[in-house]
C-alpha cells in the first residue's frame, strides 16, 4: 500500500547522473501526487519560495548562494563514484541531450573532449564536469574565491549536516533509509529513469582519457572517499567557518557578431586574427605559418577583404627581419586599392632584436566592403610576416562598458560609475606582448603578458574580471596573480585553465575571481602569466571592491 501523505519538509538535492530522477520517480509513486515536485532546476531560495508552500518534498538540481541550509527542511542527497558519473555525463551529453541553442556549447565541449581523449574541451563543459561535488556542496556555505582544499572542507562540512547521504553503488540501502526518513513502511520498487542510452564501462576508456577524467575530478574523488569512510565509521560532524561574504556576478550577451572570413584563424567578439600563410601574396612563399618575401619588390601580403562596420580600427602586423636595413610600406585600403584608408612606413632601425611589429590605425565613416591590409617589400630584401590582427576599437569600448565613440589610447586607470576600476592594457608593462591598438596580445612567448599598474588599494575583498578574447589554442596553463613589493610578496594566485578551450569565443578570459587584502597596499600588481601555447588578447581588467573589512 502506498502512503500518499507526508507531513514533514524535505529537499532531495542531487547532481546529474546520480540516479536522482529515478529516486524522484520513486518518491512520487510512493508518496503520491501533490507531495513531491517534478524534477526541478533552480536556485535554492527561489525553489523554496516557489514550491515550498505547495509540496512537502522538493526534488531538484540546486544552485546555492552561500547562505546555508534552511533549518526548516531535512536534506538528502545521493552520490556516485566521480569517475563513473563523469563518464555517464559525458556520453549522456553526446548521445542523449537534444541539440538546441542552449545546449550547443555543452555538446561541442563534450564532443571535443571525446575526440581529443580529454586533452581539449570548452568552458561550458568544463564548468559542468570539473569537480561538481566540491563546487556544488561548498557553495552552500561559501561563494568566495577559495582554494580547492578550503572548498573540500566546506563541502565535507555541508554533507555531514545532511540528514541522509546515500550512494548510487548501493541504491537499495539508500531507498530503505529514505523510506524510514519519510516514515514510509510499504513502498514501490525503484525503476530506471533517464538512463544514458550508450556508454562504455571504465575498462573501455583509454588510459589517456581516464587520466584526464581523474585530473578533473581529483577533489571530488577525495570528497567521495572521505564521505564513504565517514559513513563506515559514523564520524562526527566537522564544522567550518567562512568569513567571506557571498557575491554574485552575471554576464549578458554582448550582442556583437563579427563577420567571419573563410581563412580566419582566430575570431573574437572584437578581433580577427590571421596567420600570414592564409593571406594572399605576390612575392612571398609559405614557411610554416609565415610568409617570407623572395627578394623581389611586391606585396608580401594583401587581404583578407573584410566587410566592416563604421568605426575606429587598428591593424597590426608582426614578423621578423631576415635582411637588415629594410624600409617597407603598409596600408589599409578597399576597392582593390582604389580607396586608401591609412598608410604607415615600417623601418628597420637596426635594433638588437630581429622581431618587428607595425600598427596601422584607420577609421571608416560608413560600412565598407573588401577591406584589406597590404605590406609592400622592396627588392633585394627579405622580410618574414607572421600574423595580421585587426581590432574593432568601438567594440572594445562597448565590451568595457564605455561609450562606443570614446577612445582608450591615452587612458590608464579609471573609476567607473558602477564603483569598478577599469585598467587598460596600455597602462600595464609587458616584455613579451604585442600591442594591438588598445589591447595586448600573446606572441607565443612564455612569461608575464602584463604586470602593473602598481595601485594603492585599501584592505578588503576584491573581484577581478579579465576582459578579452581566447584564441584556438586556449588558455593553456595561463594564470593570474596578485603581488606587491615589486613582486616579492604574493597575495593571490588564480589558475585560469586546466585544458585548452578550443572553439570557445567570448569576451572574458576565464571566470571572474576574488582576492582578499589583509592590509592596505600602495604598489599592487595584477600579473597575467602565459605559456608558449597560450592565445589571449586582453582588452581590459575590471577591478571591483566587494567588501571593506
Amino acid at each position: 500500500m502506498v502512503n500518499t501523505f507526508y507531513s514533514g519538509r524535505l529537499i532531495f538535492h542531487h547532481l546529474e547522473k546520480t540516479a536522482g530522477q529515478a529516486v524522484n520517480d520513486w518518491m512520487g509513486r510512493t508518496l503520491g501526487v501533490g507531495t513531491v515536485t517534478p524534477n526541478l532546476i533552480g536556485a535554492h531560495r527561489d525553489l523554496i519560495q516557489r514550491y515550498g508552500g505547495h509540496y512537502p518534498v522538493i526534488s531538484a538540481h540546486i544552485w546555492f548562494d552561500g547562505t546555508g541550509l534552511d533549518p526548516r527542511y531535512q536534506y538528502v542527497t545521493v552520490l556516485r563514484d566521480p569517475v563513473d558519473r563523469f563518464i555517464s555525463w559525458l556520453y549522456f551529453i553526446d548521445k542523449d541531450v537534444e541539440l538546441t541553442e542552449d545546449t550547443r556549447e555543452l555538446k561541442v565541449g563534450a564532443q571535443l573532449f571525446l575526440r581529443s581523449e580529454g586533452e581539449e574541451t570548452n568552458q561550458t563543459f568544463m564548468r559542468s564536469a570539473s569537480n561538481p561535488y566540491v563546487n556544488n556542496f561548498s557553495s552552500v556555505v561559501m561563494r568566495c574565491n577559495a582554494s580547492w582544499q578550503q572548498k573540500m572542507v566546506a563541502a565535507l562540512s555541508v554533507l555531514t549536516d545532511y540528514d541522509l547521504v546515500g550512494f548510487q553503488a548501493d541504491l537499495p540501502q539508500f531507498i530503505e533509509q529514505l523510506a524510514k526518513l519519510l516514515h514510509v513502511i510499504n513502498y514501490v520498487s525503484l525503476r530506471p529513469v533517464n538512463v544514458t542510452s550508450s556508454r562504455p564501462q571504465r575498462d573501455g576508456i583509454s588510459e589517456k582519457m581516464l587520466h584526464a577524467i581523474r585530473k578533473l575530478t581529483e577533489w571530488d574523488l577525495e570528497l567521495y572517499s572521505e564521505i564513504q569512510r565517514m559513513a563506515n565509521r559514523q564520524a562526527p560532524t566537522i564544522g567550518v567557518s567562512c568569513n567571506i561574504q557571498p557575491f554574485n556576478r552575471e554576464f549578458g550577451d554582448w550582442g556583437f557578431k563579427a563577420r567571419k572570413s573563410s581563412n580566419v584563424y582566430w575570431l573574437g567578439s572584437y578581433l580577427t586574427h590571421y596567420l600570414a600563410k592564409d593571406l594572399s601574396t605576390r612575392n612571398g612563399s609559405v614557411a610554416g605559418r609565415a610568409l617570407v618575401s623572395n627578394g623581389a619588390k611586391g606585396y608580401l601580403c594583401h587581404g583578407p577583404y573584410l566587410d566592416l562596420d563604421p568605426g575606429h580600427y587598428c591593424a597590426v602586423a608582426n614578423g621578423v627581419w631576415i635582411t637588415r636595413g629594410v624600409t617597407c610600406n603598409a596600408d589599409v585600403c578597399s576597392g582593390k586599392g582604389a580607396v586608401l584608408h591609412a598608410e604607415e612606413t615600417l623601418v628597420d632601425l637596426g635594433a638588437k632584436g630581429t622581431e618587428w611589429s607595425l600598427p596601422v590605425d584607420f577609421a571608416l565613416d560608413e560600412e565598407t566592403t573588401s577591406v584589406e591590409f597590404r605590406l609592400m617589400v622592396p627588392d633585394e630584401h627579405q622580410v618574414q610576416l607572421n600574423t595580421v590582427t585587426i581590432v574593432n576599437e568601438k567594440m572594445v569600448m562597448t565590451i568595457l562598458g564605455l561609450e562606443p565613440d570614446s577612445h582608450a589610447a591615452n587612458r590608464g586607470v579609471e573609476k567607473q560609475n558602477s564603483g569598478s576600476t577599469l585598467i587598460f592594457p596600455v597602462q600595464m608593462s609587458s616584455k613579451i606582448g604585442l600591442r594591438v591598438g588598445t589591447t595586448l596580445q600573446t606572441t607565443g612567448q612564455e612569461g608575464f603578458l602584463c604586470y602593473g599598474p602598481y595601485m594603492t588599494l585599501s584592505r578588503g575583498i576584491y573581484r577581478v574580471n579579465l576582459m578579452g578574447s581566447i584564441g584556438p589554442q586556449g588558455l593553456a596553463g595561463a594564470y593570474a596573480d596578485i603581488v606587491c613589493d615589486a613582486g616579492k610578496k604574493g597575495i593571490h594566485n588564480e589558475p585560469l585553465a586546466i585544458t585548452p578551450f578550443n572553439e570557445y569565443v567570448d569576451s572574458t578570459v576565464g571566470k571572474p575571481w576574488m582576492f582578499f587584502l589583509e592590509q592596505d597596499v600602495s604598489d599592487l600588481e595584477i600579473r597575467l602569466w602565459v605559456s608558449n601555447q597560450t592565445e589571449i588578447n586582453l582588452c581590459g581588467i575590471v577591478l571591483q571592491q566587494i567588501e571593506e573589512t
